[in-house]
C-alpha cells in the first residue's frame, strides 16, 4: 500500500471512529447514507427493474454496519458477501444478522475492495452506496468485472463531482473526509464502459437528496449535541460538526452531488 493509500485509509477509519459513527447515526440513519433506507429501497427498486438477480450471490462493497446488505438479503432471498476492511463494523454486522437470523445469508469478508479475494465470475450480482468515494474507483470497477458472472448487474450510488466544484474544495474533500478523486456523471460513465460495463442508468440525483435533508432540526439536538461531547469531548464534537458543515455547504451549492448508477456486464 503507498504512503498516499495509507494516508487515506487512515482519514475513513477516523470517520468511521466510534464517535464519527454514532454522530452519522444521528443525522442519516442506520444504513449509514443519504435517504438511509428509504434511498436503499430506491435503488433496489431501479435494478430490479434491470433484472438485478433473484436468489443469487450478491456483492456489497464497504458493507459498514450492514443495513443495505441486510435488505438486499430479504429482498432479493440472496446470499450477501459483505467486503469491509474495517473489522468494528464487521463485529456490528455480525451482531445485527444474528438479531435478524441472517446469518447463513450475509457473509463478512475482511479485504480491501481494490483487492477481492474472490474467484473469478462468481457473484450474480454486485452493490455499493456511497462508498466508491473513499476508493480507487477504476480498480474497484476492474476487480467488480472479474468477479461478476456475464451480464450480471452492478447497482451502485456515489457521490460525484458538479461543475462548480474548485480545485481547493476537492482538496478539502480528500483531507477531511477521504473522498478520492471525485468524477463527474459522464467521466463514471466512461469508466464503467472502460472495464466492460453496459451503461443502463447513470442518474444525477443530487436534487433528490438536497430536498430529502430536514431543514429543521430535531427538538432534543442541544441536549444531543451537548450529551455527545460529554461522551467524546468538545474538540471531537467540533470536528464532526465541521465535517458535516464542510460536506453539506458543498452539496447545497451543487458543487457535489449524488449520482445513482446501473450497469451489465458485458458477456465478451
Amino acid at each position: 500500500m503507498s504512503c498516499l493509500d495509507e494516508r487515506n485509509a487512515r482519514i475513513v477509519s477516523n470517520i468511521y471512529s466510534e464517535p464519527g459513527v454514532e454522530w452519522q447515526l444521528r443525522f442519516i440513519g442506520t444504513h449509514l447514507h443519504p435517504g438511509s433506507e428509504e434511498a436503499t429501497v430506491v435503488l433496489a427498486t431501479r435494478a430490479a427493474h434491470y433484472g438485478f438477480p433473484e436468489g443469487g450471490v450478491i456483492l456489497d462493497l464497504a458493507s459498514a454496519l450492514g443495513g443495505p446488505a441486510r435488505f438486499l438479503a430479504r429482498r432479493f432471498a440472496a446470499t450477501v458477501i459483505c467486503i469491509d476492511f474495517n473489522p468494528r463494523m464487521h463485529t456490528a454486522l455480525t451482531s445485527a444478522v444474528r438479531a435478524e437470523g441472517l446469518l447463513l445469508s450475509c457473509l463478512p469478508v475482511l479485504a480491501r475492495t481494490e483487492r477481492l479475494p474472490l474467484a473469478t465470475a462468481c457473484c450474480d450480482g454486485a452493490w455499493s452506496q456511497d462508498a466508491l468515494c473513499h476508493m480507487d474507483k477504476s480498480a474497484v470497477v476492474r476487480e467488480v468485472a472479474r468477479v461478476l458472472r456475464p451480464d450480471a448487474l452492478f447497482a451502485f450510488t456515489d457521490f460525484i463531482a458538479r461543475s462548480g466544484l474548485r480545485n481547493e474544495d476537492a482538496e478539502i474533500l480528500a483531507h477531511e473526509w477521504g473522498f478520492q478523486l471525485l468524477l463527474r456523471l459522464p467521466q463514471y460513465t466512461a469508466l464503467l464502459d472502460e472495464h466492460g460495463f453496459e451503461v443502463l442508468l447513470a442518474e444525477d440525483r443530487t436534487r433528490v437528496v438536497v430536498a430529502q435533508r430536514p431543514e429543521v432540526r430535531a427538538r432534543d439536538q442541544k441536549q444531543w449535541e451537548a450529551d455527545f461531547a460529554a461522551r467524546h469531548g468538545d474538540a471531537e464534537h467540533q470536528r464532526q460538526r465541521a465535517l458535516s458543515e464542510v460536506w453539506l455547504t458543498l452539496l447545497r451549492t451543487e458543487r457535489v452531488g449524488y449520482g445513482m448508477f446501473v450497469g451489465r456486464r458485458r458477456s465478451s
